[in-house]
């Protein structure tokens, strides 16, 4: 199996849809609202970007609590479904087709997010800069951003290489994760398998950054850390946390 360096092109599309969200509970979505509310310190009258908002669910939850919220993907597949859910429930949602390192927007909103690993799609470091510092660009002065991110010592004490999900329509899923820990990349193998036998290839290549990393990018870009998360509660991160949430401040 292979896939391309501009794999985000591709990989969100009907399957995705149709099979790989199957894995988010809904009620983690409420959480993760709970917390994008309590870090960014929302109120209502602020204008929030969902970044990489995929089919939705973080926008529309926002929306349903009436904030005001844009979202913004590549994905037109994915966009078409927030639209349609949105449109369902009479939601007042603005999304918006861009690539993440290009936000058209410019000191616009009070807070941005970034959720469900959608940081380090790019091979090049200088493009992967170039999401954080668009981000910047569109915060307001005094802004906040809140990244949800992996943390991988908490991972590898159950890292797995493969594993194999069988869905309820009788579709076979096959990932198989290698982890390059010289190059600190992870790249994932995805075979769908349906029932009568068709097969999709497909997968996707993340680019990991460490804590310091982190920070150092997020500086040059004009924003400050100012606190990093082990869970959506706000408790301390620690190497048993298998997420973080980094919290940074437009300066």
């Amino acid at each position: 199996m292979s896939h391309d360096e501009n794999w985000y092109e591709n990989f969100f599309d009907d399957w995705y849809l149709k099979y790989w969200v199957q894995w988010i509970e809904p009620e983690h979505t409420g959480e993760d609202a709970d917390a994008i509310i309590r870090f960014l310190n929302l109120t209502p009258h602020c204008r929030v970007l969902d970044l990489c908002c995929g089919q939705g669910r973080h926008s529309l939850e926002l929306a349903r609590r009436g904030y005001r919220v844009v979202g913004l993907d590549l994905s037109s597949t994915l966009l078409a479904e927030s639209r349609r859910r949105a449109q369902q429930e009479n939601l007042n949602v603005e999304f918006t087709r861009s690539d993440m390192r290009k936000i058209p927007f410019e000191k616009e909103f009070d807070g941005i997010f970034n959720f469900y690993t959608a940081f380090g799609y790019f091979q090049n470091d200088e493009d992967n800069q170039a999401v954080l510092n668009a981000v910047a660009r569109a915060l307001k002065p005094g802004g906040r951003f809140l990244l949800d991110y992996p943390c991988l010592e908490g991972r590898m004490a159950g890292w797995k290489t493969q594993r194999v999900i069988e869905f309820d329509d009788g579709t076979i899923m096959t990932h198989k994760i290698t982890h390059d820990v010289f190059n600190q990349t992870i790249r994932n193998d995805v075979l769908y398998i349906t029932k009568d036998n068709r097969r999709h290839k497909t997968g996707f290549t993340l680019r990991h950054y460490y804590g310091r990393e982190l920070r150092r990018c997020f500086n040059k870009a004009g924003m400050n850390v100012i606190d990093v998360f082990g869970d959506k509660q706000g408790k301390p991160l620690t190497n048993r946390n298998d997420r973080m949430l980094i919290l940074a401040e437009k300066e």
